[in-house]
Order: C-alpha cells, then structure tokens, then sequence
C-alpha cells in the first residue's frame, strides 16, 4: 500500500502458457482456515484479529504435502466417487442450461481423471502433453474437447484443505472454458483474463443450481464449505502483481470471487453476457507493483497504522465532525504483552478479540502485539482492512443504521470496500510518511486487495462459533466489500 507517484502500465513477466489449454495453473499457496476475528455485540463488533502464528506466513501454506496416499483407503474410494458425481452433475446442469442461454443443441465434452504418478494414457491438445503439465491442474483441452484433472495431487489437496466445493468449482470453471470451445459457444476474445472471469462467473452458476437443490447427485454445500470455495481462489489467483493482460492470466482473487459471484447471484445469461474489453462485465482491477513498492508494496507496521487511521479519518471526515464534532474516532491502543487491557466498558479481548469498535467511547481498541503479528503475517492491508472494517461499524452507529447481526457484518464490508475503493480511486490525501508538511495519495499495491480478502477468510468472529452461525458467509461478506468498492459509500448507507 505505497503513498504518491504514478502506477505504471507495466507488470511482472507474463507466466509461459500452453496455447488455447484453459489450464488452472495452480500457484502452491493456500490459506489455513482457523483463527477468529473480534467483535462485540450491538452496534460495536467487529472485523478484528485471533489466532494468528507469529512467524513467517501463517496465513499461507504449502499445497505439496497433501496426496491422495495421505488418505485412507475410504477416503480415496469416497473422494473418486464424489469427482465422478460433480463431473456427471455438471455436465447435467450444461445439457438442461446450455440450449436455454445459446439456444443452441448441447454436445458433452469428454470428461476423465488422471494420475500424473502413474499415467494410463497419453494425453495430447495440439501437441503431446506430459504428465508433469497435468500435476496439481485441471484443464479443458479445445483440440480434443476434453476435460481432465489431476486426482492425486489436485482434488486431494483441495478436498482436504478447502473441502468439496472446491473441488466442484475446479471443475465447473473447466466445463466453462469447454462451453466457450469451438464445439459449442465459440467465445471469441484475445485475453486470457476475459476467458478466465467468464468461467469463473459460469462456475458461480453452476453451484447456485446445486445451492437450490436442482442437483439429484450433489448435496447442497454446508457453509463452512462454500467458504473453502471462495478461499480456494486465494489459491488460484495469479501472483500479486501480473499484468492482467498477459497471456495466461486468471486474475486475483478480489476479481476471481467477484465473477464467481456473479454467477452465483446472476446466473449464466449473465456469464454469457460478458465482453471483452467492456470494462463492466468482467470487472477487472488491474493492480501492479510499481518502483517505489520495496518489500512487495508492504510499508512498516507503524507507518501502516498512521497512514490507515488518517486516511479513514479523511474520508469520514464531513460525517464525524457533523455528527460528533470532532475530526477523528477515539484511538485506543494497549499491548496485552504487558497486561494491558481495552478502555471499552466490559470489553475484553476474549469477547471483543484484538480490535473492534465501541459504541460507549465512540472509539476504536486495538492490541498492539496481536495486529503486529497479523501484518507480519498477512501484510500492510491486513491493517487497513480490519481498521477499514471497525471505521464501518463506526458509522453504523453514528449514523443510526438499523442493521444487527450478520448484516452488520456486511455494511461494515461494504464501507470497508468503499474506503478501499476510494484508495484504489486516488482521491485520498494522507502526510507524506517522509515528510509530514506535505501530503501524499494514497495508492493500493498490487496484493493489497487479496491482502483484504486474506484477512476476512483468516480472521473470524469470536462469537461465530465452529458452524460460523453466528458470523455472515463469505459469499455476502465479499460481495458486500465489492458493492463498496464499485459503488461508494452510498451503497452501504442504504
């Protein structure tokens, strides 16, 4: 999250392809799904930190030791069965689906697993394709219009790690680049991104129909699955800073979900409905990293934390001194390493967690140690978000929204993604951190919003319990942060 200067047209490398293979290159990154976030109950609440590790990466760990040997023979015979039951669900849902959007007859593609330890067949698109291209992927080939997938190492790791859903999404954004092939709606498009985002919204689609129980093969997805879902696109994305418009770019994460979700709440007309270079359908935020970006765009934990809290004072400003007669929240910062304790009253860290809102104070608390540790782990915007998130709940109540709950959790989202969008927008001044006589915009580095999405799936509500009942799902949850995010705040006051 760097301040000032411009952002250059340019970007990484691009990532070497395999020609018109819409092949998931999956990165081996995946993010640990435990810990809970903080936040109290009525108009207080929040977005805040638990358990995160102190060292390294905590939020991101290797896929590689997972494979289908880690398993228990049931284990294997049940995993093999349920990839056999999604591959026939969706090629179920495109027969009934496909006529009624391109009005077109349906033709199935070819559809089988393969063992990249141990290969049964020769696999060719175009050219003869090795097994070590099939490791950890999944991919829909025009040539011979099939679709395959690694079920050693791949479904394993993503049954395991993310649970069945994800392994269901893998597969209907496979059967995506298969309807967009040359058998059937012959999408044309030079980008690989635009290719990629339509599949992602067609997968969306195809897991609403298996959510309203049209499916007679797959159960409806319980919600801590359907978040491994939308984790799995942490795994997905391509590497902070790819220039989207390089051949054989997916997208991040923030614009993964964002199409995935589309489908899910808009159907597949509107997949179909994309166009390439529109700039509306698929949204696209082509972030990159630029000169000044040292230490992969992250500032300093304490330069972070003065940046942030001026820049949400600015853009709130008109609403806090209107309402309140002051320029900024209350700041209450402890450090529970030394026995401190929030100023809240009967607010504890156990039931409020490391940083949230208070309605008495009209003021944020926060744990110095625990948000140090959380940006060592995730990074710079992993602060931003959380306080984004509370300066959310903040004008919830100054504002007298009337929302509890779950949807409390969203609006706060939804202004944390509008603070976030006016980031992206440049519209934000905060003190040079080099030089306080003069101000600076603030800016979004090219991780900074899967940063935000990081910490939304890694840190839960206290009070979510192991169901996560009592905690909005992702899905909302992200929704809400990109409805901010394209909209402004005025979406959220509604």
């Amino acid at each position: 999250m760097p301040t000032g200067g411009g952002m250059p047209a340019g970007g990484c490398a691009p990532k070497s392809g395999l020609g018109l293979i819409g092949m998931i290159v999956l990165f081996v990154l995946f993010l640990a799904f435990s810990g809970g976030l903080g936040g109290g109950g009525g108009t207080g609440g929040g977005g805040g930190g638990g358990n995160s590790a102190s060292n390294g990466r905590p939020d991101l760990v290797g896929v590689s030791g997972v494979n289908r040997n880690d398993l228990s023979a049931g284990e294997q015979q049940a995993l093999v069965q349920f990839a056999d039951a999604l591959a026939l669900d969706v090629n179920s849902y495109w027969e009934v689906q496909y006529p009624q959007t391109y009005g077109q007859n349906y033709r199935a593609p070819d559809f089988f697993p393969f063992n990249p330890e141990a290969p049964q067949r020769t696999l060719s698109c175009g050219q003869r394709l090795p097994a070590s291209v099939l490791k950890s992927n999944a991919i829909y080939c025009p040539a011979g219009d099939y679709i395959t997938w690694d079920e050693f190492y791949l479904f394993p790791n993503l049954s395991k790690n993310f649970g069945n859903a994800a392994v269901g999404v893998v597969l209907a954004h496979e059967w995506g680049h298969a309807i967009q092939g040359p058998e059937r709606a012959r999408v044309s498009g030079n980008s690989t991104i635009f290719k990629e985002l339509q599949a992602d919204c067609f997968a969306g689609a195809w897991v609403a129909s298996v959510q309203a129980g049209e499916s007679t093969v797959v159960e409806p997805f319980n919600r801590q699955e359907l978040d491994g879902a939308v984790a799995g696109f942490l795994l997905l994305r391509d590497p902070p800073g790819t220039n989207p418009l390089a051949q054989g770019a997916h997208g991040t994460a923030f614009d993964r979900i964002g199409s995935f979700e589309d489908g899910l709440i808009n159907g597949p007309d509107y997949c179909a409905s994309y166009r390439e270079g529109s700039g509306d359908k698929p949204r696209i935020t082509p972030l990159v990293f630029t000169e000044d970006d040292e230490n992969g765009g992250n500032m300093s934990y304490e330069i972070a934390l003065d940046v942030v809290i001026n820049a949400n004072n600015d853009f709130y400003s008109d609403d806090l001194l209107r309402v309140l007669g002051e320029e900024q929240l209350g700041l209450d910062a402890f450090s529970s390493s030394n026995g401190g304790a929030p100023s809240c009253p009967g607010a504890t860290t156990r039931s409020h967690g490391p940083i949230f809102y208070c309605p008495a104070t009209t003021s944020i608390s926060w744990d110095q140690d625990e948000l140090q540790r959380i940006h060592a782990g995730i990074g710079d915007f992993a602060v931003s978000q959380l306080f984004a998130h509370e300066y959310g709940h903040a004008m919830v109540d100054i504002l007298g929204l009337n929302v509890s709950g779950a949807q409390l959790e969203e609006v706060a989202d939804c202004f944390a993604g509008a603070w976030s969008g006016a980031v992206n927008d440049g519209v934000i001044l905060v003190p040079d951190p080099l030089n306080r006589a003069s101000s600076v915009p603030l800016q979004l580095s090219a991780d900074d919003l899967d940063e935000g999405l990081a910490t939304m799936l890694r840190l839960r509500h206290p009070a979510a319990g192991a169901d996560r009942s009592g905690d909005a799902d992702l899905f909302s949850r992200t929704r809400a942060f990109q409805i901010g995010f394209f909209s402004g705040q005025d979406a959220c006051r509604g």
